[in-house]
């Protein structure tokens, strides 16, 4: 197999000069600090999985992180929703939840305080209204 063009050619082909800096100084991003950027706290969904904590392997680990969370700020759970593994939610029959595990884009498995359920989400409910 015969070469269109050797390496070096190619490589100044693409070279491009054009992102030279002012002063010639290079970026030092050394003393920036690490911040996350939340668009709306409102939308934010608290969780019981904290950053560098190990995820609950049973049921009942999902219920003793369940029992530390707090109801305080914790959603309603809505099907229209969308949740990620962790996620606290509150369901007006069974309680306190935590999503366990999400099973398809449309289905996640909850811990409540007594029960196991299957959940949907990023569902849109049937319209109740009769035409």
């Amino acid at each position: 197999m015969a070469k269109d063009m050797d390496k070096d050619q190619l490589m100044e082909d693409y070279e491009d000069d054009t992102l030279d800096f002012e002063g010639g100084a290079d970026l030092d991003f050394e003393d920036e600090e690490d911040e996350i950027l939340i668009e709306d706290e409102d939308d934010v969904i608290p969780s019981v999985l904290l950053k560098g904590s190990p995820k609950p392997k049973t049921e009942e680990d999902w219920r003793l992180r369940l029992m530390e969370a707090s109801r305080e700020g914790v959603p309603e759970y809505n099907m229209s929703d969308s949740y990620k593994e962790g996620d606290l939610i509150w369901h007006p029959v069974f309680g306190l939840g935590v999503v366990s595990n999400v099973i398809t884009p449309r289905k996640m498995e909850v811990v409540y305080e007594t029960s196991k359920k299957l959940m949907a989400m990023n569902v849109t409910p049937p319209s109740s209204k009769v035409s």
